[in-house]
């Protein structure tokens, strides 16, 4: 149940990322077999002391074998254990679910359960993987509206096209809280506020609050790699920017977001890197 947002086998955060995480492999053309294997062992020990988790995982992997084709049926077999010994039905009590969930939840299992015990006629093939590019280009200027209503603007430093499935803007983002939306120069000498990598997923809800205002020129090349890198998302790029945040303190040093331009990438490297060891010696 931890992570739970509904009765459904499905509905769970670590069912989901298991499951995601198997059909992404599968999706690469590495065999059910071997992805399944290898998911397993990787997460039988860092769920080992959650019951509940672990049935998650295995729950995943079984659905996955059966949507796929795979016809061992160990991993059915590992269902129908956790089913038929009330373990799930176990941890949901222990975590508090109400009768009326706990009655939904056995109806689902028994029928999950019913699923697996028949072969899937057509079972899934693995689907090429589609490129999903970056959001912006290299240079884009940014207005973004901020969750508090104000505004803030950001700068694109570069676009990685060679980085796998997603694309990757590199960000450095103002700090500012206009009423209005600002201009290319309010922006450029505003304070630093942050800066990190971010890729082209789970930004629907937000692209239009975030808006290219202009080009400007980009001097410099940047990789994604290396120790100290930051990735963010983009629930966090258009978060109010706060007055006490950490990343203020860490980057007052920088004169404005144009100075920030100026620096070369083995300058920000070794920035990232000396903020990386202050916060692995934070209490």
């Amino acid at each position: 149940m931890m992570g739970a947002w509904g009765t459904a086998i499905s509905s769970n955060d670590e069912y989901a990322d298991v499951y995601e995480e198997i059909m992404d492999e599968f999706n690469k053309g590495i065999p059910i077999e071997t992805v399944i294997n290898e998911i397993i062992k990787k997460y039988q020990n860092e769920f080992e002391d959650d019951e509940d988790s672990l049935n998650n995982l295995y729950f995943a992997a079984a659905f996955a074998a059966w949507e796929c084709g795979m016809q061992e049926v160990k991993h059915y077999n590992k269902v129908k254990e956790i089913i038929e010994s009330g373990s799930d039905i176990k941890c949901w009590r222990e975590l508090g679910a109400s009768n009326q969930d706990i009655k939904k939840r056995e109806k689902a299992l028994l029928s999950f359960l019913t699923k697996l015990s028949t072969p899937k006629e057509k079972p899934k093939k693995p689907k090429p993987i589609k490129f999903k590019p970056a959001l912006f280009e290299k240079g884009d200027v940014l207005a973004i509206l901020l969750d508090d209503g104000s505004y803030s603007g950001a700068v694109v430093l570069e676009n990685l096209k060679d980085t796998g499935e997603y694309g990757e803007n590199f960000i450095v983002k103002a700090f500012m809280n206009n009423n209005e939306k600002p201009t290319i120069l309010e922006i450029l000498n505003s304070n630093v506020y942050d800066y990190a990598w971010y890729m082209g997923f789970h930004y629907k809800k937000y692209i239009k609050r975030i808006e290219q205002i202009g080009n400007i020129k980009i001097e410099f090349e940047y990789d994604s790699s290396g120790p100290g890198t930051t990735h963010s998302g983009w629930v966090s790029f258009v978060s109010s920017n706060n007055e006490n945040s950490y990343q203020i303190e860490e980057n007052k040093d920088i004169k404005n977001v144009n100075s920030f331009l100026s620096m070369t990438p083995s300058e920000l490297a070794k920035r990232q890197k000396e903020s990386l060891k202050r916060i692995l010696r934070y209490p």
